[in-house]
């Protein structure tokens, strides 16, 4: 008897405490309703559901976060609490998905301006895959910039107009990215390159915490839409 009434306190304070770390997230989140857009290109899963590939709207409200197709069907899941850490390329708006085999889970949220939100943990034995998101009422080149900062400017330097240490490393004169050369290539061709990479440069890849991984098709746009700003 004693057992039960100790694991009956227990679960009430468990359920005490989740119902302040919700109503915290909820002050946090809930004055101000988020919004963000991302493509996913491949299945997920969000809370409860398996979710295809494609176009969604991403918003907070109170203590849930919600996800809208481009068919207009939504779905919705608790927001566990808010997370705090990661750098710049995280803050400035990505989703973070816990990988295990081929199935993805949508795990943590961050939003350009707040902390980051946790939907969903996996303890161990998995890997990440992130994907920027483009903020709908902030600059459309910030998760750009992030990227390019992680990346592209130690070769190519914070403005594009190269860095000569790299230059004597690799023996070669970096292509200057604010040159009238570089920027007469279309886009498609900047896609390719940063991708797939060329004959002496590599595909751009991000080293974030701890796990290494290529940008997919739609963050390459964002970097390339940054680069377009280095024109001399």
């Amino acid at each position: 008897m004693q057992q039960v009434k100790t694991w009956g306190a227990m679960a009430r304070r468990l359920m005490a405490f989740n119902l302040f770390t919700f109503l915290a997230v909820g002050l946090a989140f809930g004055q101000t309703r988020q919004v963000m857009q991302a493509n996913i290109p491949y299945e997920f899963t969000f809370g409860s559901k398996v979710l295809p590939a494609g176009s969604y709207t991403l918003s907070v409200a109170d203590v849930w976060f919600q996800m809208k197709s481009a068919t207009g069907e939504v779905s919705r899941t608790l927001i566990i609490t808010q997370i705090n850490g990661p750098n710049e390329f995280f803050r400035d708006g990505s989703l973070v998905f816990d990988k295990t085999g081929s199935v993805r889970i949508l795990s943590e949220v961050w939003i350009l301006g707040t902390d980051g939100i946790l939907l969903h943990s996996t303890p161990k034995n998995h890997s990440r895959d992130v994907i920027l998101f483009t903020s709908l009422n902030q600059n459309s080149n910030v998760s750009g910039r992030a990227a390019y900062n992680l990346t592209c400017s130690s070769c190519h330097g914070p403005t594009g107009n190269g860095d000569e240490r790299a230059d004597k490393f690799f023996n070669i004169k970096i292509p200057r990215l604010s040159s009238a050369e570089v920027q007469g290539k279309s886009d498609a061709a900047f896609r390719e390159i940063i991708i797939k990479g060329t004959s002496v440069m590599p595909p751009v890849e991000i080293d974030e915490s701890g796990f290494r991984h290529g940008l997919p098709p739609q963050d390459a746009d964002a970097v390339i839409a940054y680069v377009r700003t280095l024109k001399r």
